[in-house]
């Protein structure tokens, strides 16, 4: 898909970040925009400035993981625009800590989000994008997702899921016309970096200062995530299966594959002195 003009694009988790940055990436291309996301004030913004250089664009507050709420932007979407030729499921959230100290419920937190927020809509999109003969569907996931990160299991857990099923369905909907990527960014410069939910034995918080030494550490061009949705854009074009992104996913991704024992000699070592550190 190399035109965008006039196609309908939808993205989850679009009011801040990388969300933000692919609508407006299509838009420029002249795209029409359905956008959820959980933050109703941080979509309208969005809405407002994209409306303000023409663009056509419909917004819902949404919950990814509940599934009702899914479904019903699915069907606005259908209903006021009759079809969607790109979903971006991007929502996602970070949860970091020793895996000791991850409790049950921060499980369902992160994969509730990143993995079913993924499900749900590829659950409601899928079926009706193969009904119209095609479609293309971007899973966001991340240079975690290829490669796990000590004190990131439940993280790199979720993302590594969105991988492998987006390689699966990929395989299953190209019969109907239906492509999958996985993208997998390295550090960005959005608000996920703010909102870190730091799990330690000693106290359970989403660590103000900790967010704000992340913020202060990518907060340098090479990390904006306009740059990402560039990727998401050629990717889409070139229709690509698992992309990375980033100077670091791509080390990490090819130190993996040329040798895995290496690789995990490495992550033992930076978790020993993680957890001399800590």
């Amino acid at each position: 898909m190399d035109d965008f003009k006039g196609k309908t694009v939808a993205i989850t988790g679009a009011a801040h970040g990388l969300g933000e940055a692919t609508a407006r990436a299509f838009a420029a291309r002249g795209a029409i925009l359905a956008l959820c996301d959980i933050d109703g004030s941080g979509l309208d913004a969005v809405k407002e400035g994209l409306q303000e250089r023409g663009t056509r664009v419909l917004t819902r507050v949404v919950d990814v993981t509940e599934a009702a709420q899914f479904g019903g932007f699915s069907e606005l979407v259908y209903n006021e625009f009759g079809r969607a030729d790109i979903l971006v499921n991007n929502a996602g959230v970070v949860l970091a800590g020793p895996m000791e100290d991850i409790t049950l419920e921060d499980w369902r937190w992160i994969i509730g989000i990143n993995v079913w927020g993924v499900i749900n809509g590829t659950h409601f999109f899928y079926p009706r994008m193969a009904g119209d003969g095609g479609g293309h569907i971007v899973n966001i996931a991340s240079a975690a997702g290829l490669i796990p990160l000590p004190f990131l299991s439940a993280y790199a857990g979720s993302k590594s899921a969105v991988v492998s099923m987006t390689r699966a369905w990929r395989a299953e909907g190209a019969a109907a016309g239906v492509r999958f990527t996985a993208v997998c960014p390295g550090i960005m410069n959005t608000n996920i970096a703010k909102s870190i939910r730091l799990c330690t034995g000693a106290e359970r918080r989403a660590l103000p200062e900790v967010g704000a030494r992340a913020h202060r550490f990518i907060t340098r061009k090479r990390y904006d995530p306009a740059n990402v949705a560039e990727a998401i854009i050629r990717a889409v074009q070139k229709n690509k299966g698992v992309v990375p992104v980033g100077i670091e996913t791509h080390a990490l991704d090819l130190a993996d594959r040329f040798s895995r024992r290496l690789v995990d000699s490495a992550l033992m070592m930076s978790t020993r002195m993680g957890r001399r550190w800590s």
